[in-house]
């Protein structure tokens, strides 16, 4: 009620009262009344304002919060920044050697290894793939892997048992230079040969059922060059498969599990002739506890990015991939972009001249000009992501005119649609 009707009511009652007493009661309760209103109206006003200016604090905190939780944008400090991060494996595609076990039968050792212990080949009741059980305390490695390229990618599946004890040991692998067929039985947890690269997995830290570990040790001339170790989250006692790959680009060694990068080392493939792979375990802590591997995958990779420009003065590659038909650049290209951009990023005074080609499909004055626009795209990625000045990138278009593969089978057109990294001047 406001104030207006709640006076006009209590005047009507006024007209009730005969007594002078009866009035001034009556007066004095129009008083409160009146008082009363005013103080609801009062409260609704503070009340309101209140509101307004919570709401404004918000606002200014807000904005605030926005502006302190990343790099400042130089367009717009109310905008978060995205982290990017070139995680993609690029697997090879020359196939060197596989492994799924699959010629071996179940119970027996297969027959292209080699061990001084033992092992079988097993099968899970969920599947019909085969994997190669680890017995206790051994090296284990395939013979039919005899030369580890400058380039190359290595992948496996891995396994480990439930509730697999921290006391057991690490699983290793290594990267090793063998000149005689027993030096793979030079390397255990308190012995090494003399040239090589270990790698070991184990899928849990102490007291920590959902982290396992990773570690790696370099060894050159029977001296050790440098090592590390880290926990890693996506392979653990709670997640005990894992994809483990590797990818060398000649002294460089990059390690994923389950896609996720955990060891880039520039300098770890020294002046050797690593040969081998071997597996080996130093023993298990608890009978249950068990390794298994399979789908093993040897491939020849790409050169390297680094070696190929600052050495040789240029550089090509299909692995820059672009939507049909489009300039727009697949997130399957973060990996060879990342070379580059870093490649120029360290060199700051390497000018290039980056050059667009595209396979026959079409209308030839239609590739020229996508050509150039894939070049441009590729030069506006280099500046956008890894801060490389356009007056550095210079950019060409040369449609169909210059295929390097002249059939006209997908696979040469393949080879066709790639781009061209040149040193100028």
């Amino acid at each position: 009620m406001n104030r207006k009707n709640l006076t006009i009511t209590l005047l009507v009652l006024f007209a009730f009262f005969s007594n002078t007493t009866q009035a001034q009661l009556l007066d004095k309760l129009v008083k409160k009344a009146e008082k009363a209103a005013e103080r609801t109206v009062e409260r609704k006003v503070e009340q309101k304002a209140e509101k307004t200016t919570e709401e404004a604090v918000d606002k200014v905190l807000n904005n605030k919060t926005t502006e302190n939780s990343g790099p400042k944008n130089s367009k717009s400090t109310k905008k978060n920044k995205s982290i990017q991060s070139a995680k993609d494996f690029v697997a090879g595609t020359k196939i060197i050697a596989t492994e799924d076990f699959s010629q071996d039968a179940v119970g027996d050792f297969p027959v292209n290894w080699s061990t001084n212990s033992s092992g079988e080949v097993v099968s899970f009741s969920d599947s019909d793939a085969k994997w190669l059980q680890l017995s206790d305390n051994g090296n284990f490695m395939p013979n039919h892997i005899t030369r580890l390229p400058d380039n190359f990618t290595f992948e496996f599946d891995l396994y480990s048992t439930e509730g697999f004890s921290f006391y057991s040991t690490p699983l290793r692998i290594g990267f090793i230079e063998s000149k005689k067929k027993t030096d793979y039985l030079k390397w255990g947890e308190f012995k090494n040969g003399n040239e090589g690269i270990i790698v070991g997995l184990h899928p849990q830290v102490a007291g920590n059922q959902s982290r396992g570990y990773s570690f790696f040790k370099v060894m050159s001339d029977g001296g050790e060059l440098m090592k590390n170790d880290a926990e890693i989250s996506n392979y653990n006692n709670n997640q005990s498969t894992a994809k483990v790959q590797f990818w060398r680009q000649n002294g460089r060694l990059r390690m994923y599990v389950n896609g996720e990068k955990i060891w880039d080392l520039p300098n770890a493939f020294q002046e050797v002739n690593y040969n081998n792979i071997v597996f080996f375990i130093q023993g298990y802590h608890e009978k249950k506890d068990k390794y298994y591997i399979s789908n093993l995958r040897l491939a020849e990779a790409g050169k390297d990015t680094r070696h190929k420009l600052i050495e040789t003065g240029s550089f090509t590659t299909n692995e820059i991939l672009f939507d049909v038909n489009k300039s727009t650049i697949k997130a399957a290209s973060a990996s060879v972009l990342e070379e580059l951009g870093q490649v120029l990023k360290e060199n700051p005074k390497v000018k290039i001249t980056i050059i667009g080609h595209t396979d026959s499909d079409g209308k030839e004055s239609d590739n020229q000009k996508l050509s150039e626009q894939r070049a441009e795209s590729v030069k506006t990625y280099l500046n956008k992501n890894f801060g490389i000045e356009v007056s550095r990138m210079t950019i060409q278009g040369k449609g169909e005119s210059e295929p390097i593969a002249t059939t006209n089978t997908e696979e040469a057109k393949k080879q066709n649609r790639r781009v061209e990294f040149k040193i100028s001047k």
